[in-house]
């Protein structure tokens, strides 16, 4: 009788699990995607040196990604400053900053929501510490044609942790059907919508009101309505607590590109380009992310011959105040007449969200030049402390 009762356990268990939503079930062509961070840090240092020295970092990011049936865009922009004096009476002030922002623009064909052709840009802007003035602006452009789609799952993952909070307070008597949740997820990924048709002051009562539909058409309230108790939970989740970002599929792109602007001023050359990009939930609670850039320079007016970057990212929400956040980044680059250079910088940390919008985050990073100019022997390490202040 007894491993009766343990294979039953065992079978609802596994039956549990196949009828689970997966976050790739969440395929909902039309979405927003928005995210920025301002990160800084600061170092003083005075006593037993000729003068106080300093050293402030800011950092500011931002990504935009719309998505559509016809079309998809994104953006992205990486900005990095830096103001920092030496201990000696000799130091002077140095400042240094670089910038840049990337984007495409996917255009897919009529008869198929695969296909698309895509035009890109990207610009640079950057000044040296040692130099008195900034390099000259890069600017290039692109264009081709590519295959695939990235589904942005992040309203699916906000809907999973408000069912998992009000069964935890016992605000609905069961889980919602998968149906119940892709629903759920499509009233959250709608926000800009709301806003857009009942303005800022008043959406949000219309917004959850769909929300408690949602719930009341599932059959899992024990009234006609959500408490007041659960409207204020939903509000915190959605306003307060901070879900990292999901996103599964896969992009494709091939095409031509050209320099119109290089930071030494003299290169205009035209490139073959390549990217690929992935993404893949593991769970509800990881994410992993890859996105490959290859370029190929044509009767090139530099060294650079051959260039390539790429990135991984893996992220795991221990809780919802902790994420544990991994990246590898590798850059190579092929010259013609200097070594070819081959850079790595891994790092792991985690993020603590104190309240609202604020962070406190904790990076271990670890980098080498494994070739070419300024080759290292050993590997750099680095440990950063730091507040980060959630923009969007």
């Amino acid at each position: 009788m007894r491993n009766i009762f343990i294979l039953s356990i065992a079978t609802a268990s596994i039956l549990t699990n196949v009828n689970a939503i997966e976050m790739t079930d969440y395929k909902i062509v039309d979405s927003l995607y928005q995210d920025s961070y301002l990160n800084g840090n600061l170092n003083i240092d005075s006593g037993n040196q000729e003068q106080t020295s300093y050293n402030i970092n800011l950092n500011a990011n931002a990504e935009v990604v719309k998505s559509t049936l016809p079309y998809s865009f994104d953006l992205k922009f990486d900005g990095n400053s830096n103001f920092s004096k030496g201990p000696n009476k000799t130091d002077d002030s140095l400042k240094s900053y670089d910038t840049t922002a990337t984007g495409h623009f996917d255009k897919y064909l009529n008869s198929n929501n695969q296909f698309f052709v895509y035009g890109s840009g990207d610009l640079g802007y950057r000044k040296v510490a040692e130099n008195d003035d900034a390099d000259d602006p890069f600017v290039k452009i692109g264009a081709g044609a590519g295959y695939g789609r990235v589904y942005d799952a992040t309203p699916l993952a906000k809907a999973l942790r408000i069912v998992e909070d009000l069964l935890k307070y016992k605000l609905i008597k069961n889980d919602l059907s998968d149906k119940a949740y892709i629903n759920l997820a499509a009233v959250i990924d709608k926000e800009d919508e709301y806003k857009s048709k009942y303005g800022l002051t008043e959406y949000k009562k219309y917004w959850y009101k769909d929300m408690e539909k949602v719930f009341r058409e599932s059959g899992v309230l024990d009234k006609e309505s959500l408490s007041a108790f659960g409207i204020v939970r939903i509000n915190e989740i959605l306003e307060i607590e901070r879900v990292s970002s999901r996103k599964h599929g896969w992009k494709v792109r091939g095409g031509f590109g050209k320099i119109l602007s290089n930071y030494d001023g003299d290169s205009e050359d035209a490139t073959i380009d390549a990217e690929f990009e992935y993404g893949l939930p593991i769970g509800h609670e990881s994410q992993y992310t890859e996105n490959l850039r290859v370029s190929k320079l044509l009767d090139s007016d530099t060294d650079i011959e051959f260039a390539l970057t790429n990135t991984m990212n893996y992220t795991y929400e221990i809780s919802d105040r902790i994420d544990w956040e991994n990246s590898w980044l590798l850059s190579y680059q092929q010259n013609d007449v200097a070594d070819d250079f081959l850079s790595n910088s891994i790092s792991t940390g985690f993020r603590y969200y104190l309240a609202n919008r604020i962070s406190f985050n904790t990076t271990l990073t670890i980098s080498k030049i494994n070739s070419g100019v300024g080759e290292e022997e050993d590997w750099n390490k680095s440990l950063f402390a730091g507040i980060t202040y959630r923009l969007k």
